[in-house]
């Protein structure tokens, strides 16, 4: 039976904390690779970004909720 994706995001002191297993440290690479991928004009709509958050059910519960976006500007 394959790993299921576990993330845990914290903030303290600071310091932004991303915890995975390895199922969820690869599912956060896809993730990465994914939004790094998308076209330009992709990147100026709501696809360039990325919700981590226990309500979401993709991190574990008590996580800060986390946005990953692509922003070609930088």
């Amino acid at each position: 039976m394959p790993e299921v994706g576990k993330l845990k995001t914290t903030y303290r002191d600071g310091k932004i904390e991303i915890i995975g297993n390895r199922a969820g440290l690869k599912d956060l690479g896809e993730i990465c690779l994914a939004l790094s991928g998308l076209t330009d004009e992709e990147a100026k709509t709501p696809a360039n970004h990325y919700h981590i958050a226990d309500f979401m059910n993709n991190a574990e519960l008590g996580s800060v909720e986390t946005l990953i976006t692509l922003n070609l500007n930088l």
